[in-house]
């Protein structure tokens, strides 16, 4: 069955129509098959192409294509949700009543930022006497976050979307903004290290940095209030992941008011003895949000708490300053000219 196709000239010819002439293996299994009567065309193609990747030189050919060397690529900086807040201590005076706002995710530099509700809610709240506003993460809209995400943005790079906040975010005397960063901040620092946070309070004396993702605020010895931005999907019912993570929490650590921002929803229930607070946000549907169906809630808090001579929670008053309906590319009414 072998005939002629045991003859070396065939290995020879073989071996110059594949590298000195680059043919194909189904050209040299052409040009071959006149030695090979008694086999078909396949026969031939595997038997030419079993012999040739067994020869020295095909060898180096393939040592040389493995051993090429690859373009350098950036190193991607690794970064991952923060779940060690650090701790703000509050003068407590004794007070009987104490009130504050709870706000979050300004999306700041995105074309659907709403600066003028915004600047409205700082206002109902000087009006109020409202000193301290704490703010639950992503007061900047990032970068890049995903395909396309840079064309809804009206800035780019870090240093442009750092002037911008710190230009438009509202100033009132008398309150200081305490603010965490979230995940779309967290996109600048996972591209080049750069941690927003710390560039904003240097720039804004009344914005003091609590750290990423998470704080702890003691409002009095005995009443914690716990920021929280995480990093995960919404979900279809309103309450569901607060109450997982509140599920989570050891009775020893949990808070006395947990604040989480993230999901662009405003919501007040009280569970395992914590007062839960979706902070909601400041920010008008996008197409992410419109085309994944997910429903956001515009505004923020006013929260009246009544402590007891040791700081204990005995009521507390949620008030949502509510907005209906986004200013289309508002952004634009605060540019300088």
């Amino acid at each position: 069955m072998s005939g002629k196709g045991d003859c070396v000239d065939w290995k020879s010819e073989a071996e110059r129509l594949r590298f000195d002439e680059g043919l194909s293996w189904a050209e040299i299994s052409s040009k071959l098959q006149k030695y090979f009567p008694n086999l078909n065309s396949r026969q031939v193609f595997e038997k030419v192409r079993s012999y040739i990747r067994r020869t020295d030189r095909y060898k180096e050919t393939v040592q040389h294509i493995k051993v090429k060397p690859k373009e350098d690529k950036p190193k991607k900086i690794e970064v991952v949700q923060n779940l060690e807040p650090e701790t703000l201590d509050v003068v407590w005076k004794g007070n009987k009543l104490v009130r504050f706002g709870l706000m979050g995710d300004t999306q700041i530099n995105s074309k659907y930022t709403q600066i003028t509700h915004l600047h409205t809610y700082y206002d109902v709240c000087a009006a109020r006497g409202i000193t301290h506003i704490y703010h639950t993460g992503d007061i900047d809209e990032g970068e890049q976050m995903r395909m396309g995400h840079q064309y809804e943005c009206y800035n780019q790079g870090a240093d442009e979307h750092v002037k911008e906040i710190c230009k438009v975010y509202p100033k009132r005397d008398g309150i200081t903004t305490h603010f965490i960063t979230g995940n779309h901040d967290a996109s600048i620092l996972k591209r080049c290290g750069y941690d927003i946070g710390y560039a904003i309070e240097k720039e804004r004396p009344d914005m003091h940095y609590l750290g990423k993702d998470c704080a702890i605020i003691k409002l009095t010895p005995n009443c914690k209030l716990e920021l929280r931005h995480p990093w995960d999907g919404t979900a279809y019912a309103l309450s569901y992941k607060i109450q997982k993570m509140v599920e989570a929490m050891e009775g020893g650590s949990k808070p006395n008011i947990l604040a989480v921002g993230h999901y662009h929803k405003a919501e007040y229930f009280i569970y395992r003895n914590i007062h839960c607070f979706q902070t909601g946000c400041f920010q008008s549907q996008t197409p992410f949000t419109r085309g994944k169906g997910i429903s956001i809630q515009m505004g923020g808090w006013i929260v009246e708490i009544e402590v007891d001579g040791n700081g204990y929670i005995q009521r507390i008053i949620p008030e949502f300053i509510p907005f209906y309906v986004g200013v289309e590319e508002d952004y634009k009414n605060w540019r300088i000219s």
